[in-house]
């Protein structure tokens, strides 16, 4: 008696997806260029769909009381992304941990040409703390099961006489679970940068980006946002009275030059400086950002302290 025939393996449109996204006047900044939490955006939505082609849709999350948090980013950008650009991006998962997934994505402009190289690893929880991915996922015939070591950032402590944004989330900048959406981080590390001394390296064409996602910001809390420069890049973190909420990196590539923005076109840059009795600078500014879903089955907050990482995005393009 022979053997039965080896299952085939799935379609390449099911472990890798892509889809296109144009940039919205509203996704830009002066400069006429994309904000970095718009392409966060995109890749929260590229996500949603792959799952949705895996089998996995909203429902099955609520059903089972599951969601998907943003535990890391890694994002490399090689060329200005400008309002009005059509991007092509794709996803696919790259590897498992027992409580935590890594997905890669490429962005590639209307030419086919890659101008950004993004990983982000995600974590999967019960609303109360991590728990282990269903198995219903690792099953998934071809899928990638291999390990990786998740992103961390690491910072030294800030100089003395750092300067420092107060910040507190505002509504738009919630998702459905309470909790700032991860791409507002990455244009409040732009800005603390930017006021910093750093703003033509926070508009460099060419930049990476690594962020450490430790626990969530909700509403109405009293956040100091402090980035400085650290050898040929930036560091930046965000905190509250307990401690680190979120780490990052700004790191600009040795030959990249600042996009001018269109002809025209002023930057706009407000800030009032105060001093501090300690003598931090404190600078009070407005910060940017979007509205934000999140990526998630639940429908109550999250409000274990062993479950606050940064929620996903969704960003309502179904």
């Amino acid at each position: 008696m022979t053997a039965p025939d080896p299952a085939p393996d799935p379609p390449s449109d099911i472990l890798r997806i892509e889809h296109a996204y144009r940039v919205r006047f509203d996704e830009a900044t002066p400069d006429g260029l994309a904000k970095t939490s718009a392409l966060l955006g995109y890749l929260g939505d590229v996500a949603w769909r792959h799952s949705e082609v895996l089998g996995f849709p909203r429902a099955w999350y609520r059903e089972r009381g599951l969601a998907w948090v943003v535990r890391a980013v890694d994002v490399t950008l090689a060329a200005p992304i400008r309002d009005g650009d059509e991007l092509r991006v794709s996803t696919r998962i790259a590897g498992f941990r027992r409580v935590m997934a890594r997905r890669r994505s490429d962005l590639r402009a209307a030419d086919g040409a890659t101008i950004g190289d993004v990983t982000v690893d995600w974590a999967m929880t019960d609303g109360r703390a991590p728990t282990r991915i269903p198995a219903d996922f690792t099953s998934v015939p071809g899928i990638d099961l291999s390990p990786f070591a998740p992103t961390r950032v690491d910072l030294p402590p800030a100089p003395p006489g750092t300067s420092e944004l107060r910040l507190v989330p505002r509504l738009r900048e919630l998702d459905p679970m309470g909790h700032l959406n991860n791409g507002v981080y990455l244009d409040w590390l732009d800005e603390a940068v930017a006021v910093a001394g750093g703003a033509n390296d926070a508009r460099a064409a060419a930049r990476r980006y690594r962020m450490e996602y430790l626990r969530a910001a909700g509403p109405g809390v009293a956040l100091r946002s402090i980035a400085w420069r650290d050898g040929g890049g930036w560091a930046w973190r965000l905190v509250d009275d307990a401690g680190d909420l979120v780490r990052g990196r700004l790191d600009p590539a040795s030959s990249a030059q600042p996009w001018q923005g269109r002809p025209g076109m002023k930057r706009r840059r407000e800030s009032a400086l105060e001093s501090r009795g300690d003598g931090i600078r404190v600078l009070q500014e407005r910060s940017l950002g979007g509205a934000w879903s999140c990526w998630s089955g639940l429908e109550a907050r999250t409000t274990s302290p062993r479950a606050r990482c940064a929620c996903s995005t969704s960003r309502g393009r179904k």
